[in-house]
């Protein structure tokens, strides 16, 4: 499969604030929107810079008491573990800040298929008043907040791995690339989230430029697949929202407003 056309629904925004600004809206009005449909909202967040992103986010209603929190990646280590546990660094930049209670943990342990699966078990427990599900029997997240790698992973779905093509029926998949080993929304389930993002801002001396090769071949290189570039399967489903060096590579496409990417979203 190759991808001819470039993503469509892309802003790159002129500074690392811009993005964590708009990033900031958009969970905000998602949480609103969905609690006014249905009252509740269900949200799936990765670890990563994505998590530096929420640390500053100061909800602006009660929409946290009615909001069941998921993870689109974990590693399989114990839920309190601050270096490792993606729950432990949510609950410290900011969840148990917000008074986030209704979060789907971990079991804690190191086997990635036992946690793969009991990850799914908890979710499918979960009524379809809080968690839709769709007519594939998909549950439909009401915003994923997705992380990209260099090497184009998301979650923890990475190049020229099996994970990537767990696309009949599973929610989730056991990830083992790394040891330990970690648990992974499939990629049916990042692609039917009502709003997927994908947010890539800020820079450094090593990186001058952020992820800006990442973000070329994720949104308009022609050759990757998602086989070979995982990012590359959600160019259709996802919000992409980026600051200047992270967007550097892509002169062609026109710069964008924090209000047009709010709206896109």
């Amino acid at each position: 499969m190759l991808h001819a056309a470039p993503a469509k629904n892309v802003h790159i925004l002129h500074t690392e604030e811009d993005v964590t600004s708009a990033v900031h809206q958009i969970v905000e009005s998602a949480a609103q929107e969905a609690i006014s449909s249905r009252g509740h909202f269900a949200l799936a967040i990765p670890g990563g810079s994505v998590l530096k992103v929420l640390s500053s986010l100061n909800p602006s209603s009660d929409w946290v008491s009615k909001t069941t929190l998921a993870f689109v990646n974990h590693k399989c280590v114990p839920v309190d573990d601050v270096k490792s546990a993606i729950e432990a660094q949510a609950r410290t930049k900011f969840l148990d800040r917000w008074g986030l209670t209704d979060i789907i943990s971990l079991g804690g342990t190191s086997d990635g298929a036992k946690e793969a699966a009991e990850y799914e078990e908890k979710m499918r427990a979960i009524p379809e008043t809080k968690l839709p599900r769709d007519g594939d029997g998909f549950p439909i997240f009401d915003l994923a907040l997705v992380g990209v790698g260099d090497d184009g992973h998301i979650g923890s779905l990475y190049p020229n791995r099996d994970e990537i093509e767990v696309t009949n029926g599973p929610w989730t998949v056991a990830a083992y690339m790394k040891d330990p080993p970690s648990i992974s929304l499939t990629l049916p389930v990042m692609q039917r989230a009502r709003k997927t993002v994908i947010s890539a801002a800020g820079k450094s001396e090593k990186y001058p430029k952020g992820k800006a090769a990442a973000m070329r071949l994720a949104i308009v290189d022609e050759v990757v697949t998602p086989k070979d570039f995982p990012a590359s399967a959600l160019r259709d489903y996802a919000v992409w929202i980026l600051d200047e060096p992270n967007g550097s590579e892509m002169e062609e496409i026109e710069r964008s407003s924090i209000e047009k990417a709010v709206g896109g979203a």
